[in-house]
């Protein structure tokens, strides 16, 4: 419950800013969006990352990098398939070790810009932008390698589970900029790019 209040907080902050910024885009009314079969792509980085690594110093030699694919299959429903892969180097006194994480699973997302709209009165357009949450569910693969102790740890698989609270804006008619909050694919924060069709 304590790591749900600060994704509840930043969400209604967010949606504040949505709603001011929703009434300054343009003098255009506001226009509604239905995502009934919509395609949804995108991907991006991850920042702030689980249980990566112990001591020693680290560098990243492959950033967090996520991508996802999303279908609607309702008004206000979307879902589909994600996947995540980082990896990080260490180096401590004589030894080296990596550790490399992937992510594989799915995901399905509620489109809630509307409802925002309706429920604070605000006038937030749906063709620029687009507030959601999402659930992701999945596996997590975690491969360990070292040159001085290769068996120190065992290589393993877990299954997560995680919410997300996000919102695009549309730069353009297809194009648009995201960022996500919550437990995400490698991250707490995800941010990067996505286009619909």
């Amino acid at each position: 419950m304590k790591n749900l209040f600060p994704l509840l907080l930043v969400f209604f902050l967010f949606s504040h800013i949505g709603s001011t910024t929703g009434n300054t885009l343009s003098d255009d009314p506001v226009t509604t969006f239905d995502y009934s079969g919509t395609s949804l792509v995108g991907g991006g980085l991850s920042l702030g990352y689980y249980n990566y690594g112990f001591s020693g110093s680290r560098s990243v030699s492959v950033p967090p990098l996520n991508a996802y694919y999303e279908f609607g299959f309702h008004e206000f429903i979307t879902g589909g398939p994600f996947a995540g892969y980082g990896r990080w180097d260490y180096g401590y006194q004589t030894s080296n070790y990596t550790w490399s994480f992937t992510h594989l699973g799915a995901r399905g997302s509620f489109h809630v810009t509307r409802f925002l709209n309706e429920v604070f009165d605000n006038d937030i357009d749906e063709e620029k932008i687009d507030w959601y949450i999402t659930i992701m569910s999945g596996i997590e693969v975690r491969s360990y390698n070292s040159t001085v102790y290769p068996d120190l740890y065992d290589n393993r698989m877990r299954i997560f589970f995680g919410p997300i609270a996000g919102i695009r804006y549309y730069l353009g008619n297809n194009f648009a900029i995201y960022f996500e909050g919550g437990r995400g694919a490698l991250g707490a924060l995800s941010f990067g790019i996505s286009t619909r069709f």
